[in-house]
């Protein structure tokens, strides 16, 4: 099971006191957390696997909450992931006495009444209701009576909820940092120094420049008053809607209004005042792209604190940053330390002859953090025999020459799961779990269980229930396709525009089969490319 670590889910009836709520959306969207508000309506599966990936399950009885089948029904599945995964529950009793939740008394008890009387002859539910009933309101919660008014009552949940995620960021964060100890103390003392605003991580792709900037990040974020984690600056850049976008993200994060409307221009008048903590992931030397950090930066607060991460120095200079971390291999006892973690996995003795062809892998890679993960995930539970062929492969392809590394995992894959790596390389990185699995299930191909395979191996990521992976990997899943023939009509994929006309245009299709990027769309893509290729083909 994995949880999403910033999703909390609500469940509440439909009627609570919009001055109530109010506040909600306000503190939790200045987290930036992924809210699922479920207003007591009929479980849908998208649903009840909202409520299975939260890590926090929100609770608001009120007065007419138990007249609500549906979410009498919600609160059963939270219980079951409470008791199965371990969810964290908070019970928020508005208006209501636990008691009276407990044994369905007074007022609360009036509206269960009311439900009674509708499901007569459904005596196996209504216990099961009762039952839900209960044990919610044995869990430690809040009462709004004790509160002087909701504005506290929210604060103090808002404060909690976050107390809890910070605690499990912390943990999961810092599982497989290897070798990053001093580089995280280091920029975390940098951004204490008086006159530091901006630093920079650079290095190239795959030695953990995002991983870095994430722990920083995760450690430092609660002494500032509003944070941002920008992702992917580069790819975001190119979509359509592009910078303007994330010009409007970053403003509504930074200043709590969900709909700013004011176009894309930085108040300074809003922005002056914040004490934020900002990192730009990804960013490359496109002059848009720089233009729009320096921008961002001149708006700040003198407390606030920008990191930014790149494989080019020239944005780090263009961009003026006061101190610039470069990355570097990771020695060879840190390099074997982080391999083994996700070769073996648990802490039970390592037979000899696995030490010495760990060691020889380990040379293989470079000290690379991404080489190291993907090659430790590839030879999990493989034998020994297995072992020394992909050792004496990567030995041969492995010296100046990353991509020929991750393509021995890719060679490791069966039929099926080398076929969804493609697809997600040239088609879906950055779409929904969900709306990829639909898609390939449409086509006769159960996805779920190869997508969970490709997790484990290291070889795509998941974040928010959004399928991702590095560029790098990205890169040489397009390049084994590009491989497959000069000739574009040859392939089995094509993902750019200009080829896809081409090939419609002249009839210069030959496979028997090829996948278009258009047919396969976001909520930006779709309009983009759809476009290009209807305009150009009428």
């Amino acid at each position: 099971m994995r949880f999403s670590l910033v999703s909390v889910v609500w469940t509440l009836e439909k009627t609570l006191p919009a001055i109530f709520m109010k506040p909600f959306v306000r503190k939790i969207f200045k987290l930036s957390l992924m809210i699922n508000f479920i207003r007591g309506e009929e479980i849908s599966p998208s649903l009840l696997k909202a409520i299975e990936h939260s890590k926090i399950s929100v609770i608001i009885f009120s007065k007419g909450y138990a007249s609500s089948r549906w979410c009498l029904k919600e609160l059963e599945e939270i219980l079951k992931c409470k008791k199965a995964y371990d969810q964290i529950v908070m019970p928020v009793f508005y208006d209501v006495d636990p008691s009276g939740v407990r044994n369905q008394k007074g007022d609360f008890g009036k509206s269960f009444a009311e439900l009674e009387n509708r499901f007569i002859g459904h005596s196996e539910m209504l216990e099961g209701w009762r039952t839900a009933l209960r044990d919610a309101a044995n869990l430690s919660g809040f009462h709004s009576n004790n509160y002087r008014n909701e504005a506290s009552l929210v604060k103090t949940i808002v404060d909690e909820i976050l107390k809890r995620l910070t605690n499990d960021l912390s943990t999961i964060h810092t599982k497989n940092l290897v070798g990053l100890d001093s580089s995280i103390e280091e920029i975390e003392n940098l951004l204490c120094t008086k006159g530091v605003h901006t630093v920079g991580i650079w290095g190239i792709g795959g030695i953990g420049k995002t991983t870095l900037a994430t722990a920083v990040f995760n450690k430092i974020f609660r002494q500032f008053e509003v944070s941002y984690f920008a992702q992917n600056i580069r790819e975001e850049s190119e979509k359509n809607g592009g910078l303007n976008d994330m010009h409007q993200k970053l403003l509504c994060a930074l200043s709590g209004d969900v709909n700013p409307n004011i176009g894309f221009i930085f108040p300074r008048e809003r922005l002056i005042a914040k004490k934020a903590l900002i990192v730009f992931d990804d960013v490359t030397a496109n002059v848009n792209q720089m233009e729009f950090l320096i921008e961002v930066s001149k708006y700040l607060d003198s407390e606030s604190r920008i990191i930014i991460t790149t494989r080019d120095k020239r944005v780090l200079t263009y961009c003026g940053v006061c101190y610039i971390h470069e990355m570097k291999e990771l020695s060879f006892n840190n390099a074997l330390r982080l391999f083994t973690l996700f070769a073996f996995r648990d802490n039970s003795p390592i037979e000899e002859d696995y030490i010495r062809l760990s060691s020889s892998v380990v040379e293989c890679a470079k000290g690379l953090p991404l080489a190291l993960k993907v090659l430790g995930a590839f030879l999990f539970k493989r034998t020994k025999i297995e072992w020394e062929s992909a050792l004496e492969n990567l030995q041969i392809n492995s010296y100046g020459d990353i991509y020929k590394v991750f393509k021995i995992s890719y060679d490791g894959l069966d039929d099926r799961e080398k076929d969804l790596f493609l697809d997600i390389a040239c088609f879906f990185k950055g779409f929904k779990r969900d709306l990829i699995e639909v898609i390939l299930n449409a086509c006769d191909f159960n996805s779920h269980i190869s997508i969970n395979l490709l997790i484990e191996k290291c070889l795509i990521t998941t974040s928010f229930d959004t399928i991702t992976m590095h560029d790098l990997l990205e890169e040489m899943g397009r390049e084994i396709v590009r491989q497959e023939s000069t000739d574009p009509g040859k392939r089995s994929r094509l993902w750019h525009h200009d080829e896809i006309f081409s090939v419609l245009k002249f009839n210069m299709v030959r496979a028997k089969s090829i996948g278009f990027l258009f047919l396969f769309y976001t909520k930006y893509n779709k309009i983009l490319v759809g476009r290009v290729l209807l305009n150009c083909l009428v």
